[in-house]
């Protein structure tokens, strides 16, 4: 099989794992309540990624300054995976992931207020049509039953997004961490964020057990919810592995199919509708992110 065809199959295949493991993750934080299902789910997306390093990675840190760095990084992502879930309670995944999907506008945004570095015609035509997707799911029939200060939850996850992606990569070039590593470590910093979250808020492990075992569910929702989103991130490392630096935004453009097949699955699993103008926004955002990258 062509190196290119595995790499575009591999990226779909992320992308697919991507959009399934919030319909487990939604189920999880609907079940037992946000706090603790950042902590279940991310027990075991901590051991799947321990898992995957463990197999095909390295476990080294090269410095202190990149610990420090992991550290911050996983504040960050503690954040917008956090404001994501609890989105969960309030919104369809298909809305909530189309608006956290846009950290690819918000990163171009910060590149060009810090280096000052202005993105091309095509890119702010992107720009554009984002922020009128953004208006089409907003403002739509659905704002009567949803503040719209609940629509903020996502955008907070894409802002975050961005900041994770922008460090990622400097922590993987700069510093040279393993792809693998740098997800186990972070998974794991993140884990003790939402479990010391946990212990001051509720009654601790006391409330977790409790709540696992009312739902004994949940407990199988978050092992699938850690075990894609794991898969969806290994996967998601193979195409740049296998195609040339040019052809990386084609890869970027599939990751982008987690918004339509997001809506998809959570109309045919979750059984959420949404008002015309909130499928038309998902679409056009759709296609404004396939406009940025292959642009």
């Amino acid at each position: 099989m062509p190196k290119k065809v595995l790499a575009y199959g591999a990226a779909l295949a992320a992308a697919f794992f991507y959009s399934v493991n919030q319909i487990f993750n939604k189920r999880v934080v609907l079940a037992i309540g946000t706090l603790p299902s950042l902590v279940l789910v991310y027990l075991f997306l901590t051991l799947f990624d321990f898992f995957f390093c463990f197999l095909f990675g390295d476990f080294s840190i090269p410095s202190q300054r990149a610990l420090f760095e992991i550290v911050l990084l996983s504040v960050d992502g503690a954040a917008a995976i956090g404001a994501l879930f609890e989105s969960f309670k309030y919104l369809p995944v298909g809305v909530a992931i189309t608006l956290a999907n846009l950290s690819p506008i918000f990163l171009t945004l910060l590149v060009f207020i810090f280096f000052g570095k202005t993105p091309s015609a095509v890119k702010l035509l992107a720009i554009t049509l984002t922020v009128f997707s953004v208006y089409l799911i907003t403002y739509s029939g659905e704002r009567k039953k949803v503040s719209l200060k609940r629509y903020l939850l996502p955008l907070i996850t894409a802002l975050g997004w961005a900041l994770f992606g922008w460090e990622s990569y400097r922590l993987l070039n700069f510093y040279h961490l393993s792809p693998f590593a740098l997800a186990f470590y972070t998974s794991l910093y993140m884990f003790f964020i939402f479990l010391a979250a946990l212990l001051a808020v509720y009654r601790g492990k006391k409330y977790l057990l409790e709540a696992v075992f009312r739902f004994k569910k949940a407990l199988w929702w978050a092992i699938l919810g850690g075990f894609f989103t794991s898969l969806g991130f290994v996967l998601s490392l193979v195409p740049f592995r296998l195609v040339e630096p040019q052809e990386a935004p084609v890869v970027e453009a599939l990751f982008t199919f987690t918004t339509p097949s997001s809506a998809l699955f959570s109309y045919l699993f979750l059984g959420e509708r949404l008002s015309f103008k909130q499928t038309l926004g998902i679409l056009l955002a759709f296609v404004s992110l396939l406009l940025f990258f292959l642009g």
